[in-house]
Order: C-alpha cells, then structure tokens, then sequence
C-alpha cells in the first residue's frame, strides 16, 4: 500500500510539472492596432546594408523591409536575405487588399500571396500598383502598402523599388479644463443664476467646444474662449459641477467643484441690546449666505457698515461706532455674485 501511494503521488507531480512548463511558453498577445494614419513615401538609397539606415525601411523595432539585388523583401531585422521557404520576410503576413476590409482578407507569407523572383516572375510589371495589407505579426500591427515601382537590379541599379504605406494613426492631444467659477464650497440662494466660467486650452488645435454640467443635467455650453455660461434658476439642492472640453474630438471632463443652493430663511432681528456702550442686535440668516448690515440717520440715506458671510443661523452684529447718533439699522441678504 505504501509503494502504490508513492507511485500515485510521483505520477501526479510530474503531471503538475509538465502544465507549469507549457503554461510559461504560452505567448502573450499584443492589442490589435490598425495603423491608417498619413501615408509615408519609402525609396531606398541603395542596396540594402545593415550600415545605412536609408537601405532599408524600419517599422517597428523588430520588423525592417530590405531588398537585396533582384530578390523580394526580407525582414533586415530577422534575416539576412529573402528565403521563400523561411516565410520572408519574417514577423509579416500579406493579403492582397485594403485596411477598408482587412478583416476579411487571408494572410499568407509574401510567397504565398506574391510570389518570387524580382525579374524572373514577371513582378517587375505586376507588382507596380498593387495595395496589400501587411500583418506585423509580434506586435500585432495591421498596415496598408501600395508598391509603386519594382525595377531588376540590371534596370536601375540601386533604385530597386519604392513603396507608399499607412503609419500609425494621428492621436489627437487631449484638452485641459478647469472651473476657475464658482468657487467650490459656496453657497447660493434660490432660485440661483449661477454664473459659470473655465478655462480650456489643448497643445494644438482649438478647443471647438466647453459644455457645463450639474451632475448629468447639462447647463449650457459654449464654442469658443470666453467659456462662460449662466445655468438658470437653479432650485435648492447640492451641485457637482463639471466642465467638459472638446477639441478635434477629444474630450476631457474637468475637476468636480461643488456647490449648495439653499432657500433663503426670512431676515429678522431680535431685540437690540447695549452694552459697554456699544449698540448689538443678533439676526437670522442661512450659513454660507453673504448679509449687509446698513445704517441710516434718516431712514432715507442708507450706508452699509458690515458684510458677513453667515457662519451659523444666527449672526450676532455689533455697531462699534458708539452711541453719539441717532442711527437705524437694516439687515438684507446679498444677491448672488
């Protein structure tokens, strides 16, 4: 019983084993990219060498296309020469066809879909003109080529071909915005009008748009510098404001500032007291809410005397001007900036 046991455990081990190992070779598979951008001219200088960057176009860090007197295209940076049988050129698939439908093409290796010989297989003429989608395959990149000329090594001499093919696609920068009003933190009375500003800029371009939100509900918007909007009657609630800019497409949302709309509570004073000479009267009010205190001699000309931001329901005023005059007293809420 002890031996069957060892043997049933060793067997179960060497299983385990060999799963580990395949799982470590299994290869990680790059994002798919579609390279449709501006198109690029390549001509080589010369006959391909590895010394002289102009023989030889270099795509991506492990993928060159070379040419070498009158044989097809090999990968400079995998291979030394075109080699049907290798698949040259290597880390590339061809289809015969456009990136417009390049999901519905078949990829197959450049002898496959191509052929041979510079001169010897006729693609001095049949070559010239035709488009096909390479298929860049160890980082998974999809791009158009348009071969415009294919000349024997005897015809032209160092001018062997030359080619039109897509780059990466032009990533259009993206927007910066930024509320610069209201500020976060303040408060509003209802029905508010708040009074909205940003700033926006983007490296290059313009930005063609600045929308303005409270939460998902959108507030205005406007397309060009200055940003700034009125959002109407807002009721009583708390606001998430947000900017959002767009330039070329791209849009970017600015930092939440937030903001609280309150229904005003009715302003009244309570009796006035003096003490240590000085005239004092307290009167209702809503926190965060801006109040003037004026002062008249003839309830005629009225003078403010104090302005305060409401820190509580009930704001204290002292009038530290002495009791030499007869003054009169009134207290209103400040309208919303």
């Amino acid at each position: 019983m002890k031996s069957n046991t060892y043997h049933s455990l060793l067997a179960h081990s060497k299983r385990s084993a060999v799963f580990v190992l395949l799982a470590a070779v299994i290869p990680l598979t790059q994002a798919q990219t579609i390279w449709n951008g501006p198109t690029t001219n390549f001509a080589p200088t010369a006959v391909y060498s590895a010394t002289v960057p102009t023989t030889y176009d270099l795509i991506t860090a492990d993928t060159a296309l070379a040419r070498n007197i009158d044989y097809p295209l090999f990968n400079a940076k995998k291979e030394s020469s075109y080699i049907a049988a290798n698949g040259s050129p290597s880390n590339t698939m061809w289809a015969l066809g456009t990136l417009t439908n390049y999901t519905n093409l078949t990829f197959k290796t450049w002898a496959k879909v191509i052929g041979g010989g510079g001169d010897g297989s006729n693609l001095i003429t049949s070559l010239p003109g035709k488009t096909y989608v390479v298929h860049i395959l160890s980082s998974n990149i999809y791009l158009q080529v348009t071969f415009d000329t294919w000349h024997s090594f005897n015809q032209q001499g160092s001018s062997l071909y030359s080619y039109t093919r897509t780059t990466p696609a032009v990533v259009a920068p993206t927007p910066t915005v930024s509320i610069t009003n209201p500020v976060g933190g303040t408060v509003f009375s209802a029905p508010a009008n708040l009074k909205l500003g940003a700033t926006a800029a983007v490296a290059s371009g313009t930005v063609t748009n600045v929308a303005f939100f409270a939460g998902s509900t959108p507030l205005g918007s406007v397309q060009s510098s200055p940003f700034n909007v009125t959002g109407s009657a807002l009721p009583a609630g708390n606001y998430s404001l947000t900017a959002v800019a767009t330039a070329a497409g791209v849009s970017a949302t600015s930092a939440v500032v937030s903001v609280s709309v309150v229904t005003p509570v009715a302003v009244s004073n309570s009796a006035p007291a003096i003490s240590a000479g000085l005239f004092s009267f307290d009167y209702t009010a809503n926190v965060g809410l801006t109040y003037v205190v004026q002062s008249s001699s003839n309830l005629v000309n009225w003078m403010p005397i104090a302005t305060n931001v409401a820190s509580s329901g009930i704001v204290h005023f002292t009038d530290n001007s002495g009791l030499s005059t007869l003054r009169f007293y009134d207290v209103f809420l400040q309208p919303n900036p």
